[in-house]
């Protein structure tokens, strides 16, 4: 069920006012834990790229076929089974991180044939044909295939699977738009009978433990790993803390209580609906009662004269923070779950850190008319979730996740611009430079005598004219 909150239309200014800031690096605050396949536990690893603000969602790379993979981005998404993305030749298709996927160029490429027992949904054209629609209004179509997909980049030396994959023919709205190719779908049911790429990482018992994965989300990207998880990123003084998970369709778990400041907001689990685990849902949305009551609490408490939140609001659901650029003052809520086990969720997650590193918005809101919740990306974050299929539990461990701002297809970030969104103020600095340069240059011009405007602009003539063509 993958939802955006919004997407921010982002303005590139182009300046060229100095070196005001040096290339934000794409490398990760942790580089302890050995990241390429793990032989002797049966696990695979591989890097997520991205953030809240920037992207609202986070993906990874994955290599499409054979003798020379290609790299195609993809969203995670716990809400949804379909893995595709764009193949050439796309009749309505938007530019993302990576080409579009060269079907003939891989050698291990086959086309779902139409044959009734192979093709279980539409035949057009002669391909075996899917589609698929989101709650936010987003859809893709095309075609079925079968091809070799590694999981992560080539230096992980994942071992290949043979899957089912999905060639789009046709991206709309968040779909067209976004930065990312596609989308790898990740619950636990089924796509028109397929088996979904996570379920075939698991079929290949000889290298991979089955029916367990694990994402550790950092406010700049993380990690997915199948097979089981690295205990390397838990927080030293955090505890291992395992829900009741239910699998049929999706994962959903049962939060019984949400408190604040130590005090009750909300009380009974029919209160909060069915509650799934979503990662490809950008915020945490709860039954309008229960955000409301949240809310209010939230701005009942940072209201307090002592101790306060060190923060007041500035926009509808937005805090700006007065000392410093992180909101350690305000309460980390406690969300309890039938069967007694308590999840913290700390200020870092559920707000998140707008382009201005002092404005920091909810990173939960109202699901409308709809009575259940969505446990989204924001309510994941700074964590380590475990999905044990095997023993219908969920792990949540309070973790410092491996952070990675810049994926192998992403431009470096222009330095300027990275500049300017830290300190708006630098972009009139730069335009005052301009105009007042424009000005000197014209000004002195206007007072250039005539005969050496003259002579500069025939030895400009001549310098940038073309010698004339023989006869």
């Amino acid at each position: 069920m993958w939802r955006h909150h919004h997407r921010r239309l982002r303005l590139c200014f182009l300046a060229t006012c100095g070196n005001l800031a040096k290339a934000g690096g794409g490398g990760a605050s942790i580089d302890s834990v050995e990241e390429v396949y793990d032989v002797k536990e049966h696990i695979e690893s591989s890097r997520l790229y991205g953030n809240i603000n920037r992207y609202a969602y986070y993906f990874t790379d994955i290599l499409v076929g054979a003798p020379k993979p290609q790299r195609v981005s993809v969203i995670i998404d716990t809400g949804s089974s379909l893995c595709g993305f764009p193949c050439e030749g796309c009749s309505h298709c938007g530019g993302h991180i990576d080409p579009p996927f060269d079907f003939k160029a891989s050698g291990s490429a086959r086309w779902i044939s139409c044959d009734v027992g192979e093709c279980k949904s539409a035949c057009i054209d002669g391909h075996c044909h899917y589609a698929q629609f989101y709650t936010e209004g987003s859809s893709i179509s095309g075609y079925w295939f079968k091809d070799q997909v590694q999981l992560g980049d080539p230096r992980l030396r994942n071992p290949p699977v043979n899957v089912t994959l999905g060639c789009h023919r046709d991206e709309r709205k968040l779909f067209y738009t976004q930065r990312v190719n596609g989308i790898m779908g990740m619950a636990p049911h089924r796509n028109s009978g397929r088996a979904t790429l996570l379920q075939e990482l698991f079929a290949d018992r000889r290298h991979v433990n089955p029916d367990i994965f694990a994402m550790c989300l950092s406010e700049w990207g993380g990690e997915l790993s199948v097979g089981g998880w690295h205990e390397e990123y838990k927080s030293n003084d955090s505890k291992d803390v395992w829900l009741h998970l239910d699998h049929g369709g999706y994962y959903s778990v049962s939060p019984s209580k949400l408190s604040l400041g130590g005090k009750a907001i909300v009380q009974g689990s029919v209160n909060f609906g069915m509650s799934l685990v979503d990662s490809g849902t950008t915020f945490t949305y709860f039954p309008a009662d229960v955000f409301e009551k949240l809310t209010n609490a939230l701005i009942a408490h940072c209201s307090q004269e002592a101790p306060g939140c060190g923060a007041h609001i500035e926009t509808s659901g937005c805090w700006r923070v007065e000392d410093g650029t992180e909101p350690v003052n305000f309460p980390t809520l406690l969300m309890e779950f039938v069967g007694g086990a308590v999840v913290r969720w700390p200020p870092n997650a559920y707000l998140f850190r707008r382009r201005d590193p002092g404005l920091w918005c909810h990173a939960f809101a109202d699901n409308g008319g709809d009575p259940d919740t969505v446990l989204g990306v924001s309510w994941m974050l700074h964590k380590n979730i475990i999905f044990d299929l095997q023993a219908d539990r969920l792990g949540v461990i309070e973790a410092t996740c491996p952070s990675y701002r810049q994926a192998p297809g992403e431009q470096a970030p222009n330095p300027f611009t990275s500049a300017i969104a830290q300190h708006p103020w630098l972009r009139w600095v730069c335009m005052a430079g301009w105009l007042l340069l424009s000005i000197l240059v014209m000004t002195a011009i206007c007072f250039m005598p005539m005969g050496h405007i003259e002579r500069w602009c025939n030895g400009a003539t001549k310098l940038c004219s073309c010698p004339e063509p023989d006869e």
